[in-house]
């Protein structure tokens, strides 16, 4: 064997090892592209992971703001402590998620589901728009305050 077909090989086993060290869900949902590594702490404000399977990744205490969740399929995870704040969460699978002590001011659940989510009372859903289309007062810690429907012109996210 060659150098030129060594240093390939050697290449094809750190890109194994890499892929070895991700989550499951996250190398099959392309979530690396985005920019964003998907793990405690992560820095992923405005990262685009519409439509990705995200089951059971550790987010805790990271920054989502803004980030684009569209139909992504987050059950299972762990968002403790994350800031999603204006994210959009239209249609995502939120189910048996940790939400304990989660920011998610502005952020919009329209048709999300909340299936055994766990919500804790230090849960922020300030000014969010719930699955049902309803945005919840500012404040609403814990759950939503007062929810009104969102009027014509100040429509959720499309």
């Amino acid at each position: 064997m060659n150098r030129h077909a060594i240093a390939i090989l050697g290449a094809a086993s750190l890109l194994a090892l890499a892929a070895a060290s991700v989550p499951a869900s996250a190398q099959n949902s392309g979530a690396q592209n985005s920019g964003c590594r998907l793990q405690r702490d992560a820095k992923c404000a405005g990262a685009n992971l519409e439509g990705r399977d995200l089951r059971g990744v550790n987010m805790r205490n990271a920054d989502l703001k803004g980030a684009k969740l569209r139909g992504a399929n987050l059950s299972g995870a762990d968002l403790g402590g994350a800031d999603l704040s204006g994210a959009d969460l239209r249609f995502a699978n939120l189910g048996g998620v940790a939400l304990f002590g989660t920011k998610m001011v502005n952020a919009d659940l329209t048709g999300a589901g909340l299936r055994h989510a766990d919500i804790r009372s230090d849960t922020d859903i300030s000014n969010a728009v719930m699955p049902d289309g309803k945005r919840c007062q500012t404040p609403s810690v814990g759950d939503c305050k007062n929810p009104a429907p969102v009027p014509p012109g100040k429509q959720p996210l499309r």
